[in-house]
């Protein structure tokens, strides 16, 4: 392990301070950490009118903790057990924002490397915790035997070769094929090896655990990690959404209308009865925690406004959805764009969040303003049924526990004896519809619903033209859209 791992003076090293400065648990996955840095580093950059001292101290501490090797240094001893330290900000910035810096080198033995191999788990596991045994082969250095340097290239790890073409001769460097470019011969032995690899509670799929130094040994390089990277299996009742479970279940109309319990066997084995409240009637939602999220987003159209924020960016186009996607997927994906104004055929992009913008909103003709749409206003619709605590523990505090989501359907009966219905109607709420025409009446008829599938109807009963007739078998798609060229201020 490397040195300085006691910290200074004989004091116990700070191993906290960098996630602290981040925003993020100590055990936050890479995706967080980048997240929180990507976040702070757009509010406090110095371009942007930030601090340079405080931006300074984000980038080092990502610098470190955004490293897995220098993470794992600094989790064990201190920023003391980090060679180089922290590093230079702007460069860091420039990398994450798609801008032209040039990274720093890296001192220290060159190191092997490294290894990754994926390891199946099941949601049991993720639930309650494991430790994986888990047998690795590796070729080290046998000690017994010296390691010498090349004869053949006296341990310059190359060699120089002499090629005749025609009357030419060309000198030319290759590694050295005893040595295989190390300038060092050395015996190697296979070795067995049994890893514990901990599946910790609640750690989200393709979380890597990493054992230093346990790859391939070779001369002179330091060996490189094995690194495994966790996939977790689905699961035949259970799914997962971060440390919330979902359970689809199904549910009579009368256990809607009256109440119901059910039995549900969890991930740890126990057996839980699920009971709705007296007297609660359990509505159908229509929320899909699963469907594919747009990675446009939501966005509020609000007539006749603009906003005095600084312009980030600029573009000579007015087509929405262009402009949506230059800031999803396009140029201006991560700079923190909160909302845009088309105003005389051109748009303005502004930087903050949805409540600054708001803010610094005012009327004006003519403008219109598109901002990120506020993320709760659908709450409402997405409210489903749970059993609060009975998710996962959560990877950041596993004395915590997410929640577990009942996705319900409700079976409706076929059909109904016509006495049961009278008593229903009895015992239930007052229908919403009722019919004043008079049966018979002039220019009244009467309608029987039928079932049908609307796709057929729409396919069958679409009009077809001449051109389509003429088209028909022959894809005649066009591509639409208009390219966003963003002037970025």
């Amino acid at each position: 392990m490397p040195g300085g791992m006691g910290g200074r003076g004989g004091k116990a090293p700070d191993t906290t301070s960098l996630y602290k400065t981040l925003g993020v648990a100590k055990n936050a996955t890479a995706s967080e950490i980048k997240k929180a840095y990507r976040k702070l580093a757009v509010k406090h950059h110095p371009d942007k009118g930030g601090d340079p001292d405080t931006f300074k101290e984000i980038s080092k501490a990502y610098d470190i903790v955004g490293d897995e090797e220098k993470r794992s240094r600094y989790d064990q001893g201190g920023e003391d057990a980090v060679d180089g330290g922290g590093g230079d900000g702007g460069d860091i910035f420039s990398q994450m924002f798609g801008g032209g810096g040039q990274g720093r080198g890296r001192g220290g033995p060159k190191k092997g490397k490294s290894e990754e191999h994926a390891l199946d788990v099941t949601l049991e596991d993720l639930y309650n915790g494991k430790v994986r045994k888990l047998s690795v082969t590796r070729q080290v250095i046998d000690k017994s035997v010296e390691v010498k340097q090349c004869a053949e290239c006296d341990g310059q790890g190359v060699v120089i070769q002499m090629i005749r073409m025609g009357p030419m001769v060309q000198q030319t460097q290759a590694a050295c094929g005893s040595c295989g470019g190390k300038g060092v011969t050395c015996k190697k032995k296979r070795i067995k090896e049994v890893l514990e690899v901990p599946v910790q509670k609640g750690a989200p799929s393709g979380h890597k655990v990493t054992f230093q130094e346990k790859s391939d040994e070779h001369p002179g390089v330091t060996p490189g990690d094995v690194v495994f990277v966790l996939n977790e299996a689905p699961h035949a009742v259970f799914k997962r959404r971060g440390a919330d479970l979902y359970i689809e279940k199904k549910i009579s109309l009368v256990e809607a209308l009256c109440g119901f319990e059910m039995e549900i066997t969890h991930l740890d084995g126990r057996i839980l009865i699920v009971r709705s409240k007296p007297g609660e009637v359990v509505a159908p939602v229509l929320y899909d925690p699963f469907a594919a999220e747009s990675e446009e987003g939501e966005w509020e159209t609000i007539k006749d406004t603009d906003v005095t924020l600084e312009d980030v960016a600029k573009a000579e186009t007015t087509d929405v959805d262009a402009l949506k996607q230059a800031c999803s997927k396009g140029q201006l994906k991560g700079k923190g764009i909160g909302c845009f104004v088309t105003s005389n055929g051109v748009t303005t992009f502004k930087q903050g969040t949805r409540e600054e913008c708001l803010a610094k909103s005012k009327p004006k003709r003519g403008a219109t303003l598109y901002i990120i749409a506020d993320p709760n206003a659908s709450a409402g619709a997405r409210t489903m049924k749970c059993v609060e605590g009975e998710g996962l523990p959560t990877f950041r505090d596993q004395t915590e526990h997410g929640n577990l989501f009942l996705i319900l359907t409700i079976e409706f009966p076929e059909n109904m004896a016509p006495e049961a219905c009278s008593a229903l109607r009895g015992i239930l709420p007052p229908p919403l519809n009722t019919v004043t025409a008079e049966e018979g009446g002039e220019n009244v008829d009467i309608c029987e619903l039928v079932s049908k599938d609307p796709v057929q109807s729409f396919n069958y009963n679409k009009p077809v033209t001449k051109e389509d007739d003429d088209d028909e078998g022959h894809g005649h798609g066009h591509g639409g859209g208009q390219n966003v060229q963003c002037a970025q201020q």
